[in-house]
């Protein structure tokens, strides 16, 4: 509801640029709990933690995902929708796998000890500015000049006028059911760029 209200009507590189911005500064909840300044302000680490990191991070989630799925469903060549909608799972799930990886070898070149009684915590303050707020926004923001920066309601591809994904002989061919379509040698193939 709160998509709908405010940003529906935004375009595309604004609205994932906000979304992107609040996400790496909610992160700052987490630090606020590390610096131990909602103690001495008298706000315990469950209640802040609730109030903010939890409410926040799936809410950016939210408000970055909305038009994520809007352009996977815009740019997706007609009847194709599944396949692109399963590559960018793949791809996301691979980048969530990398993330860990990468996640685990900065803690490990950092110096910090998790485990343990001699667990050293120092140097977790400047990874989360770095990493979480300071990385996304020089990596992300950048990265939506590769969208088109055009109203959420506009299509982003004409299909009727690019048919690429149609093989020349069979531009404009109906077919009467589906096991007459997959007959033949039809030649499905994504242009090269």
């Amino acid at each position: 509801m709160l998509y709908q209200t405010f940003m529906s009507s935004w375009k595309y590189r604004p609205a994932l640029i906000f979304s992107m911005v609040v996400g790496s500064l909610a992160t700052i909840v987490d630090w606020i709990i590390i610096m131990r300044w909602n103690v001495a302000l008298g706000i315990p680490d469950k209640v802040f933690f609730i109030l903010g990191n939890a409410t926040f991070e799936n809410l950016t989630n939210i408000l970055h995902a909305i038009p994520m799925s809007a352009i996977s469903a815009k740019i997706s060549p007609p009847g194709m929708e599944s396949a692109v909608f399963a590559y960018s799972v793949g791809i996301g799930t691979f980048c969530y796998m990398i993330t860990n990886l990468l996640g685990s070898a900065i803690i490990q070149w950092s110096g910090m000890k998790t485990i343990g009684e001699d667990c050293n915590f120092d140097s977790l303050p400047h990874l989360i500015i770095i990493f979480q707020v300071l990385v996304p926004m020089l990596v992300g923001v950048p990265a939506t000049l590769f969208i088109p920066n055009v109203e959420q309601t506009e299509p982003l591809i004409d299909w009727e006028k690019e048919r690429w994904y149609e093989s020349n002989d069979e531009v404009g061919r109906t077919f009467d059911s589906d096991e007459e379509a997959m007959d033949g040698e039809t030649d499905f193939r994504l242009p090269i760029l």
